[in-house]
């Protein structure tokens, strides 16, 4: 029972001398905080930038897209040809 007091008292010794031995991580200092937050926030904007790019270019190429695209032109053609036929046939020149 004697030794075990004393092999306590040992370890916690070691224990205090061990955190205080550690080597104090320096603290950031603010601008050096804004430039890693600018950093990642760059990191973050190029990214969202890329995928959002992507995103509008799948949108572009989609079947459904190129379809309402090719209607519209083609009914806008027509109604070009229609009123061009409609207003020339009155003319009198």
């Amino acid at each position: 029972m004697q030794l075990v007091l004393p092999i306590a008292v040992i370890l916690v010794a070691l224990s205090v001398v061990t955190d205080s031995a550690e080597i104090p991580v320096p603290e950031r200092s603010v601008s050096q905080k804004f430039e890693k937050f600018q950093e990642e926030f760059q990191t973050f904007m190029d990214d969202v930038g890329e995928k959002a790019r992507g995103a509008f270019r799948d949108l572009h190429n989609s079947e459904l897209v190129n379809k309402t695209r090719n209607w519209f032109t083609e009914n806008f053609r027509k109604m070009k040809e229609k009123f061009r036929t409609t207003f020339s046939n009155g003319e009198t020149n």
